[in-house]
């Protein structure tokens, strides 16, 4: 019941240099000749009539938020003035392990089609205290008359909600070049449990329309500069909810429309030799959510501090395999990346530090 906004992560750009443009340079210097956009993977272009592939593993993790007035708050704050009539206290820490599988094929120079295979595991690690003995044991014997299960340690784990998509570089010079995306998350995550205060699912199971907009450019001297924006737009499901919110009594299919939302990176390079160091300002912004009962419940309570808001800054080193690959020391060209990611802002938001590896190779 927690909210997995803290696990939505950009999942369209299918990351790879071209094959070609990597067969055809010198051995000696590849890696300085390319663009940094090929060398280190920044330019989502498969090569025509070959596979790409990128890995990446995620761990992130919180137990700290930041609330409606943009303060950074113990994650439990408003869970524990509820627990507060139980003489109860609890103290919530949650990890996250993500795993993505992106496959793309190359279908024309500038034309990449792909899937996008996300898998979670969450845990949510819940410490109960109490101020008096019986405390605990009254706090789970209201639940249980709720209907629901015993507040507890949760891990859940499962397939997330992949993406069928489509990368279109519609301009391409010496200096930079210019991708368009676009693909549809399908909702397969497992849905949210009513009845488990602790459950985060994999992926909030809606689908959705997804459009990206990425330059690259060449500043010259090995710096470099990146840009994107992403929209994101929710289509209207159905779920199956307790529309008061948290201790809620009774359960209901809702009408659900989760806030559309979008991603902004800016994003500075440096490169030399095979190594890439890189710094990115990145932005999470998401509308309100809005819930409607058929019988006319009120759902205030679903809605209320959904308008998400995040700034975050995240520090990157990439290796490039490329030389390698020309000198023979390589199977394939490989590219690998080490992102940490931490929030600074936000509203409404947990207070996450990512750490990304990712693994780029095309076959």
């Amino acid at each position: 019941m927690f909210s997995n906004k803290c696990i939505r992560i950009s999942l369209l750009c299918l990351s790879i240099g071209t094959a070609p443009a990597l067969a055809e340079t010198s051995a000696e210097p590849v890696a300085d000749q390319l663009p940094a956009a090929t060398a280190h993977a920044l330019d989502g272009m498969a090569p025509v009539g070959h596979w790409a592939a990128r890995l990446t593993l995620l761990r992130n993790g919180y137990d700290q938020r930041y609330d409606d007035r943009k303060n950074r708050v113990d994650l439990d704050a408003d869970a524990n003035l509820a627990l507060a009539a139980f003489g109860v206290n609890l103290d919530t820490d949650v990890t996250t392990d993500f795993v993505e599988l992106m496959l793309g094929y190359g279908v024309t120079e500038n034309l990449t089609v792909g899937a996008i295979l996300p898998y979670a595991r969450t845990t949510s690690r819940l410490k109960l205290t109490e101020a008096a003995p019986g405390g605990i044991a009254a706090l789970q014997g209201t639940l249980a008359v709720l209907g629901y299960k015993p507040l507890a340690t949760s891990a859940v784990s499962g397939l997330s909600d992949p993406t069928l998509g489509a990368l279109w570089r519609f301009h391409k010079s010496p200096q930079g070049s210019a991708v368009l995306g676009f693909g549809l998350r399908m909702g397969m995550a497992r849905a949210d449990d009513p009845d488990d205060l602790a459950d985060i699912p994999p992926g909030d199971g809606s689908t959705d329309l997804r459009f990206r907009l990425e330059y690259f450019r060449d500043l010259g001297n090995g710096w470099d500069l990146r840009l994107l924006g992403e929209h994101q737009v929710q289509l209207p499901d159905e779920v199956v909810l307790r529309p008061g919110g948290p201790f809620s009594p009774t359960k209901e299919k809702l009408k659900r429309d989760l806030g559309d939302y979008q991603e902004f990176d800016i994003e500075l390079g440096k490169a030399w030799g095979d190594w890439r160091v890189s710094g990115t300002w990145h932005r999470y912004q998401e509308e309100p959510d809005r819930y409607t009962s058929k019988i006319g419940t009120d759902t205030s309570a679903l809605m209320a501090n959904t308008d998400t808001l995040a700034d975050q800054f995240r520090f990157g080193i990439t290796w490039s395999g490329v030389r390698a690959w020309r000198a023979g020391k390589l199977f394939m060209p490989l590219i690998v990346k080490l992102e940490m990611q931490d929030a600074f802002h936000g509203r409404n938001f947990v207070d996450v530090r990512d750490t990304y590896l990712r693994v780029t190779g095309l076959f």
